[in-house]
């Protein structure tokens, strides 16, 4: 063995480093570390790997330096999930929100995300509902019904639309006619084949199946529908918040913020996202509700919640006679409070009684906002202009709801509204312009102030913010001046130019004439033609004056004319629609809009083609007047071809009588009207290059349509 080693004096130094490099290989500082995450499977456990594995190879992708590990486990294994969980087997987990509610009671997990689903909302109910033909189609119905939901403790699947049946009448459901079919689909398939009265299954559910061809929507009646501003789904309950990614105690804070900041950078829509049926992730919601929900039904952590109380109390004797002290103590106080609340109470309804009448008696919007932002009472002219009532406003955030939108459409950050800057300053803003939203999703321009309210101490407690609404003002007086002028230009240049039309030959033959008989007197030497010699070149200069003046009238009524602008003509139509839409009203006119979706841009001048539109408006108002009511309809449409952008505009008026004349200046059989505002119309649409004509149909009133040409 010596000999060996003094033979090759290196081969021991290299046995011992290659000794170190296993020894360091198999520590576990360097192996990377693994992360397990668990995905609830409703659909199954094959289904899940499929659709969430997208998800973990993208963790994988950005996060090499650990080793990603995909658990699916079927709602049946929950508590398998929970003692896992438990035993720091799993470290993050994906589950549906009453599962998370118990991970935090039982160990302390943490949500750490919230799922945004594939429809874009972060929030998701219930679908109540029967078959079409069933004479179920109310909640009441319901009674002595067989229903049918996922799983007991499944949110969207059975417990949302329980909670909202029960709420309505705890009666209705008969325990012993609840079944629990799994996989939503089978409680789909088994009302329609009317083995079960009543489904319930989560929103968008039926949607899904819908686009894989399984169902018909008309299939089913859904009960209780309830319709919320930009849900996608069928609905019949509140909303509760999507799933969350929770964080088991045991994990480091480094690696979940490590995995947060990865997820809330995936592109919103992504291909992993998708194949999770999923939208983005989000910070995570606030799962209070769900909380309220399991306290109220008696399921799950909270389940005989307060008897579990009573009997810990009811087994320790010291307990039990502090608590009876304690109890008597609460008495003895809450008399006298009481005694003291009752007088108070007399004073504040006062109090309030007159600050109420004070709020309630003036014509402009008033409402409160506390230093989190959140709405803390509002006025009966807040309801009145906007629509919101107090229990849509009150404890929320003010500036979300509606003041999420500067005057010119744009987003207006949180962080730069004026009403929030006044907690900052202490200083009162006054806005000349801005938007606020009403609850139909219309905007309106206000201006308005944010006073700071303050204790005696001097500290701010929030804002009250008093606005009135100016759209009708903004809208009509500046914009109605401009059309008005506008309107006024194009008569006296559609006038002059008649004129001018009129009298430029007369005044060239006047001319041309008394120049002749002027050349015709010269050349005979006749003294006696020298006097009419005189008057003709009088003639013949006035002539010539009158001329020019009409000249000058034409470039007179052509200067200031808007600049031709790169503009979508769907806009010039909705803003004249809201130009004319109170007349629309007085004479119950019901009016249908059709516009593409996909129109170009077009070069015009925009003033001038509003003016066209609400001409051809008023003159189909006009049209209907003696038409029944019921049967008054203006159709406005926006079109396009390979060469034009085409709008029409048609009534169910009595049609056009003399089409001869129909576009001849001052013809017209209305009174009070010069009848030149169809040449008008037409001059501004050929001075945009296009052409505007009455357009020939088989339905009874009349149709004009106008081209402009795309760019």
């Amino acid at each position: 063995m010596s000999k060996v080693l003094k033979k090759h004096p290196y081969k021991q130094l290299s046995t011992y480093i290659a000794i170190t490099i296993c020894m360091f290989l198999l520590s576990p500082g360097a192996i990377a570390k693994s992360i397990s995450i668990a995905v609830l499977a409703p659909y199954g456990e094959a289904y899940t790997y499929k659709a969430w594995q997208p998800t973990i190879d993208y963790l994988q992708q950005h996060i090499p330096e650990h080793q990603f590990k995909l658990l699916a486990i079927e709602p049946s294994n929950v508590d398998r999930l929970k003692k896992m969980v438990a035993d720091q087997q799993i470290d993050f987990s994906i589950v549906q929100p009453i599962t998370f509610a118990e991970l935090h009671l039982e160990n302390k997990a943490t949500a750490i995300l919230s799922m945004v689903g594939a429809s874009k909302s972060s929030k998701f109910g219930s679908v109540v509902f029967s078959r079409h033909d069933s004479n179920i189609t109310s909640i009441n119905h319901i009674k002595n019904k067989t229903i049918a939901g996922a799983t007991p403790k499944g949110l969207g699947g059975w417990l949302i639309g329980y909670n909202t049946i029960h709420n309505h009448n705890k009666n209705l459901i008969n325990i012993k006619t609840v079944r629990f079919l799994g996989v939503q689909d089978n409680i789909v398939n088994s009302v329609l084949n009317n083995s079960i009265d009543v489904g319930i299954v989560r929103t968008g559910t039926l949607e899904r199946m819908v686009s894989e061809g399984k169902i018909q929507l008309s299939d089913f009646n859904i009960i209780n529908q309830q319709y919320i501003l930009d849900f996608p789904y069928l609905l019949s309950t509140d909303l509760y918040p999507e799933w969350p990614m929770v964080k088991a105690k045991h994990v480091s804070k480094s690696i979940s913020k490590k995995i947060t900041s990865t997820l809330l950078n995936m592109k919103p829509g992504s291909k992993e996202a998708l194949s999770g049926n999923y939208w983005e992730w989000i910070p995570p919601l606030d799962y209070h509700s769900v909380h309220d929900l399991m306290k109220k039904l008696d399921i799950g952590n909270y389940k005989n919640h307060e008897n579990h109380v009573v009997h810990i109390i009811k087994n320790n004797p010291i307990l039990s006679v502090l608590t009876i002290i304690l109890l008597l103590t609460i008495l003895i106080s809450s008399f006298w409070i009481f005694k003291l609340n009752k007088k108070l109470k007399q004073g504040s309804a006062f109090i309030a009684h007159l600050h109420e009448t004070i709020l309630n008696s003036v014509s402009e919007g008033i409402y409160g906002v506390d230093l989190d932002g959140n709405c803390t009472f509002i006025n009966q002219s807040l309801t009145k202009i906007l629509g919101w009532t107090e229990s849509d406003l009150i404890g929320k955030h003010q500036h979300e709801i509606m003041h999420h939108t500067h005057s010119d459409g744009t987003p207006h950050p949180s962080n730069e509204c004026p009403v929030y800057a006044t907690f900052s300053d202490g200083v009162q803003k006054y806005i000349d312009e801005d938007m606020f939203w009403c609850k139909n999703g219309d905007g309106i321009y206000v201006t308005y102030s944010s006073n700071p309210i303050k204790n005696k101490h001097g500290d701010i407690l929030g804002s009250v913010v008093v606005f009135r609404n100016i759209t009708e003002e903004r809208q009509n007086k500046d914009y109605i001046q401009k059309i008005e002028r506008s309107s006024r230009l194009n008569v006296m240049g559609g006038m002059v130019t008649e004129i001018a039309h009129e009298l430029s030959q007369p005044l060239t033959t006047i001319a041309s004439n008394s120049f002749a008989i002027s050349n015709m007197m010269k050349s005979s030497n006749n003294i006696a033609n020298n006097k009419y010699l005189e008057t003709l070149n009088v003639i013949s200069t006035q002539a010539e004056h009158a001329a020019n003046i009409i000249r000058h009238l034409r470039k007179v009524s052509k200067k200031d004319q808007d600049e031709y602008i790169d503009t979508n003509i769907n806009h010039n139509i909705k803003s004249s629609i809201l130009l004319i839409n109170s007349q629309l009203k007085t004479h119950n006119i019901q009016l249908k809009i059709n516009l593409s979706d996909h129109l170009p841009d077009v070069k015009i001048q925009p003033v001038q083609i509003d003016q066209v539109i609400i001409n051809l408006c008023k003159n189909s108002i006009e049209a209907m007047s003696d038409v029944d009511k019921n049967a008054r309809i203006l159709s406005v449409k926006s079109s396009f071809d390979d060469h034009n952008v085409i709008v029409s505009i048609s009534d169910t008026g009595v049609g056009i009588q003399d089409e001869s004349q129909l576009f001849n200046t001052f013809s017209t059989s209305k009174k009070n009207s010069m009848g030149i505002g169809l040449t008008i119309s037409r001059n501004i649409i050929e001075r945009h290059d296009g052409s505007l004509y009455l357009h020939k149909t088989s339905s009874a009133g009349s149709q004009f349509n106008f081209t402009i040409p795309i760019n």
